[in-house]
C-alpha cells in the first residue's frame, strides 16, 4: 500500500476535486485538505456526475489522459503510474481499466465481491458490455482526445459510465490491466436497491439509443429482468417485482429469472 510512486508522473498530474453541492461538512474538510495538499477546489450547485465530469474534461482536463474518481471509492499509490505506463506502450487503446478491491463502510475488503474480477477481460467489449456481462471498473484512464470523437457524458444519464463505454467500445478495442488498481465501496442493501433502481432506469435510456442493434431486445430485457431479480426478495418491493416479471418473462429459460421467481414466492426480506 505504501509502495513509492514515480515523481516522474506525478510531476505532470493536476489533480481536481469537484464538490457537487454538498450539503454537509465535506466542503469544510475539503478546504482544509486544499490547505495542506494543494489542489484546484471547486464547488457548484448541484448537477449530478455527469455535468460534473462534463466540466472537469472542458475546464481543467489539459492533458493527454483524464481519470476520475468517484466520492466513495479510492486508488492504490501506483494506480496512475501503472496506467500511464500501460497506455504509453499500447496506444492503440483509447481507454483502459484493471482490477478493483470492493470494501464496506469500514474500509474492509469484501472477499466474495472479488470474484468479479475473474470476468474481466480487455479487447472488443460492446457486446458485453451491452448485455451486462461485464461491467468494467470505475477506475478508467481515457486519452482525452476520445472524447472530441464520441462526445462527452450524457447528462441526465445516472449510468454515465454505461453510456460512454459502449460509445466508446463501439469504436475501438478497450486495454485491462490484469492488476489491481483501487477500491470501490460496496454499499448496503437499502442504499444499493435504491440506486440500483436509478442505474436500470439510466440503463434503458442508454439502451434506447441502440433501437437499431440486433442486441436490443435483449438488452432491454436483461434491464427489467435484473431488476426482478434485485426487488423480488424484500416485502416493500414485491410490486415492483411482479411489474418487472411480465417485462423479463420472455427470458424464462435464464437461470436469474427462476431464482427470482423462488425468492418472490418464498423470500419476505423487511
Amino acid at each position: 500500500m505504501q509502495k513509492k510512486v514515480n515523481n516522474r508522473w506525478f510531476q505532470q498530474l493536476f489533480h481536481v476535486i469537484i464538490d457537487d453541492g454538498s450539503k454537509d461538512n465535506c466542503p469544510q474538510i475539503l478546504k482544509e485538505l486544499q490547505a495542506k495538499y494543494g489542489f484546484k477546489l471547486v464547488f457548484q450547485e448541484n448537477h449530478g456526475i455527469a455535468y460534473t465530469l462534463n466540466r472537469g474534461i472542458l475546464e481543467y482536463s489539459h492533458g493527454k489522459y483524464f481519470s476520475g474518481c468517484s466520492s466513495d471509492d479510492y486508488w492504490l499509490p501506483d494506480k496512475i503510474e501503472k496506467q500511464v505506463e500501460f497506455m504509453e506502450s499500447n496506444r492503440f487503446y483509447p481507454m483502459c481499466f484493471g482490477k478493483t478491491y470492493y470494501v464496506d463502510e469500514n474500509s474492509a475488503i469484501v472477499k466474495k465481491m472479488d470474484a468479479n474480477n475473474r470476468l474481466l477481460k480487455g479487447g472488443w467489449l460492446f457486446d458485453d458490455i451491452f448485455l451486462f456481462k461485464l461491467h468494467p471498473p470505475v477506475n478508467y484512464m481515457l486519452r482525452t482526445d476520445i472524447y472530441k470523437e464520441v462526445g462527452l457524458y450524457k447528462e441526465g444519464v445516472f449510468a454515465e459510465d454505461y453510456y460512454m463505454n459502449l460509445q466508446i467500445a463501439g469504436k475501438y478495442s478497450i486495454g485491462f490491466l490484469d492488476d489491481y488498481l483501487g477500491f470501490f465501496r460496496y454499499i448496503d442493501t437499502a442504499v444499493k436497491i435504491e440506486r440500483f433502481d436509478r442505474d436500470a432506469d439510466s440503463h434503458l435510456m442508454v439502451i434506447e439509443g441502440y433501437k437499431t442493434h440486433k442486441l436490443y431486445k435483449k438488452a432491454k430485457t436483461l434491464v427489467y429482468l435484473r431488476k426482478f431479480d434485485l426487488f423480488s426478495g424484500f416485502t416493500l418491493h414485491k410490486k415492483k417485482a411482479f411489474l418487472n416479471l411480465f417485462k423479463s418473462i420472455r427470458l424464462w429459460h435464464n437461470r436469474r429469472f427462476f431464482v427470482a421467481c423462488i425468492k418472490f414466492l418464498f423470500y419476505w426480506k423487511a
